[in-house]
């Protein structure tokens, strides 16, 4: 049985509708999601996918959640720094009691103690608590998403100027869908041959670059300026932003400025069998409605 974790957040539900669509007769019998809230997941219940109830925050009530498990997908969660570190132990020490065989995680690609980026060190320290776990594990470091474009670029194609704290780093970007369907296909595989996939676009770009994309696309004129880490928190606190947020938001794109970012793989393509979809189909994709 494979269990998903977080199976109604946005990219745990596209990993469990990608499973679905790989394994026999939906995944029947042999697919399994924990959440907080059952009733949210209604849907999946619906189409005979068992339903657990599973809360990191409460890990004595762990252990029955992930029972009969083998392959466990741990979708990272949402909260400020020190809350998810501690849930992705939690997750991590109880599922190596409850004997699930083989975790699968999803990182982040700068997953670096060092980072400037408050992500990336959460995903270092679960990383190294797979690393100790016991248990046989596979690392999915995520690229950035690129369904947040529109939200990065809202206040610009409003005033025609795109302020970040991203210097002229380069990153690439990936969909939410797309990175689901090569965790699923790594969820699914008989063998894997390596411990740790890195999962990037194409190519990678700096903001000028994408500015200019995105300005093509939707027929406004945009440029990007950097500015400083502190400038682009306040600016999203100034926006209702919680604090933490805002903050970890601002550090991730100091992380892009130092090309933490910017390097592409082809381990999409291993595990998906093709390529992923290049930034101006993506732009396409995600812009096709402004």
């Amino acid at each position: 049985m494979i269990l998903v974790t977080g199976a109604t957040g946005q990219l745990g539900l596209h990993i469990v509708q990608q499973l679905a669509v790989r394994l026999p007769e939906a995944g029947v019998g042999q697919l399994a999601v924990s959440v907080r809230n059952p009733e949210r997941a209604a849907a999946l219940a619906a189409r005979g996918i068992e339903v657990r109830r599973g809360n990191f925050d409460e890990p004595e009530t762990l252990r029955a959640t992930f029972a009969g498990a083998s392959r466990l997908v741990i979708v990272s969660t949402d909260g400020p720094k020190a809350q998810r570190i501690a849930q992705h132990r939690n997750a991590i020490e109880t599922a190596h009691a409850a004997g699930v065989e083989h975790i699968l995680y999803t990182s982040f690609l700068d997953a670096d103690a060092a980072s400037p980026s408050e992500f990336a060190q959460v995903h270092a320290d679960s990383e190294a608590a797979l690393a100790a776990s016991g248990v046989a594990y596979t690392i999915l470091r995520n690229g950035m998403y690129a369904d947040f474009l529109p939200m990065t670029f809202a206040a610009a194609l409003n005033c025609g100027l795109l302020q970040l704290p991203a210097g002229e780093g380069r990153v690439s970007y990936l969909s939410r869908s797309e990175l689901a369907g090569a965790i699923a296909a790594a969820a699914v595989a008989p063998r894997l041959k390596k411990r740790i996939y890195e999962l990037t676009g194409q190519t990678a770009h700096d903001y000028h670059d994408l500015a200019a994309r995105v300005g093509a696309a939707t027929g406004k004129a945009l440029r990007y300026e950097p500015v400083d880490e502190d400038s682009y928190a306040s600016m999203l606190e100034g926006a209702g932003m919680p604090v933490w947020l805002a903050r970890s938001m601002a550090n991730m794109y100091t992380a892009v400025a130092a090309n933490h970012m910017s390097r592409t793989t082809n381990d999409f393509a291993a595990l998906v069998g093709h390529p992923p979809k290049s930034i101006d189909c993506l732009i396409a994709e995600f812009f096709r409605a402004v």
